[in-house]
């Protein structure tokens, strides 16, 4: 397993809502200011086409309307936003959301598959969130356990000593003086 970027998982997800906000705003907002909940559930058709692949994206806004208007007014604005990204780079994502902003196909497969099945391994402070540090600690752990698993059948045992105090470098000098009968025995 080559090391996983988390980092990367997290920016995708980012990128994705910030660039799904930015077009439904200029393209859909009734007030400019911020998107209701009719805003999004009412996307003109241009507006769908510029979103292109972040449809996920706006399912995502659609779902977690009330959980991202935290100041309850109706709209998600751009501090609301803000709140967001802020919470995904120092919390880290949660299941759902890595399920739900990553699948767009704008994430490496592998990393993607890997974080998904793994979750929970992966959240070593069981908080229900992952972040970049726990993905990378994680990918190092098991870079390690694979090392370990791959030179475990090397013993020191099966290696041979070689030793010689510098005085005669010669190996059958060596070999005759601390078995100097080895040849008498054999006549």
């Amino acid at each position: 397993m080559s090391l996983l970027n988390g980092q990367s998982l997290i920016a995708t997800a980012m990128a994705g809502l910030t660039d799904t906000y930015s077009t439904l705003l200029n393209g859909n907002s009734k007030s400019g200011n911020g998107l209701t909940l009719e805003d999004l559930n009412n996307i003109s058709n241009t507006t769908r086409l510029n979103l292109g692949t972040n449809a996920t994206f706006l399912q995502y806004l659609t779902a977690n309307f009330n959980t991202l208007d935290k100041d309850g007014d109706g709209e998600i604005t751009s501090k609301d936003m803000s709140n967001l990204m802020n919470t995904m780079q120092s919390k880290g994502l949660t299941y759902n959301e890595i399920q739900s902003l990553c699948a767009s196909g704008n994430c490496d497969n592998t990393l993607l598959s890997t974080v998904l099945t793994y979750f929970n391994k992966i959240d070593s402070n069981g908080d229900g969130r992952v972040t970049s540090e726990e993905i990378t600690k994680f990918s190092i752990n098991c870079q390690r356990d694979e090392v370990e698993q791959k030179y475990k059948s090397y013993r020191a045992s099966q290696t041979s000593l070689y030793y010689s105090d510098g005085v005669e470098d010669d190996l059958t000098s060596v070999l005759d003086t601390l078995r100097p009968n080895l040849d008498s025995s054999k006549s």
